[in-house]
């Protein structure tokens, strides 16, 4: 089993950079990963520091006070940052960002080819993705963006299994970032494997009590390190 560090690295890239591509396999119909922080402004800061890249302002969710920041990771990918937005107030907000109090890899995203046939499958296989629900934001530039996607509040806890999203018309962010940060590690430990098929995609799984996600990201000042970081209350 692969052991993953208990703090935030900085890491030497170099090693990385011209052989990730060979080396890394990233989830079939990846849209995004999302990370999450009890402060918005203190990950992006976070991110600058040990990649010598800064996410670009998202916008915010008015539904569930939260905000985003972005970063392009290459081939359609992307990086979501998101923390609570300070101004608005809500009972729950989504990726446990209520009990979020450090930053960690909260779950992720696919876009598979019929979102519609992929929840389906997925919820008759027992996977407990929710129901595809509209979606929406206003980007810093004032457009707005749509998309469905499944219940966020419903979500998988661990954030193994993931959400599914489909926007329809409007271009997936992953395709109009630039790409600034490479994926040079992403997986999964829990108990036992979960089985995604159902949603067309797979994440490895490694043997542990604690179930979660880690990411390696890496830039041209470094790799940020984000172990798998369990909620406790």
């Amino acid at each position: 089993m692969r052991r993953r560090p208990e703090c935030l690295c900085v890491i030497d890239p170099s090693r990385y950079l011209s052989s990730v591509s060979s080396v890394v396999q990233l989830p079939p119909h990846l849209d995004h990963i999302i990370v999450a922080a009890p402060d918005l402004d203190a990950a992006v800061a976070a991110l600058a520091k040990a990649t010598g890249v800064t996410a670009r302002p998202g916008g915010v969710h008015p539904t569930f006070g939260t905000r985003n920041a972005l970063v392009g990771l290459g081939e359609g990918h992307y990086l979501e940052l998101i923390g609570p937005e300070p101004s608005i107030e809500v009972e729950r907000m989504p990726f446990d960002l209520n009990r979020t109090r450090t930053i960690r890899v909260a779950t992720w995203a696919v876009r598979p080819d019929d979102a519609d046939a992929a929840v389906v499958a997925a919820t008759q296989a027992g996977l407990a993705v929710g129901e595809l629900a509209p979606g929406s934001r206003r980007t810093a530039e004032g457009d707005l963006l749509t998309w469905r996607l499944t219940e966020p509040l419903a979500a998988d806890v661990s954030g193994i299994v993931p959400f599914v999203i489909d926007w329809g018309t409007t271009t997936p962010p992953g395709f109009s970032l630039p790409a600034e940060l490479t994926v040079t590690g992403f997986g999964a430990t829990g108990p036992a494997p979960v089985p995604l098929d159902p949603l067309d995609t797979t994440i490895a799984v490694d043997q542990s009590e604690a179930a979660g996600l880690w990411l390696d990201l890496t830039g041209p000042q470094g790799t940020w390190q984000l172990p798998v970081t369990p909620i406790r209350d």
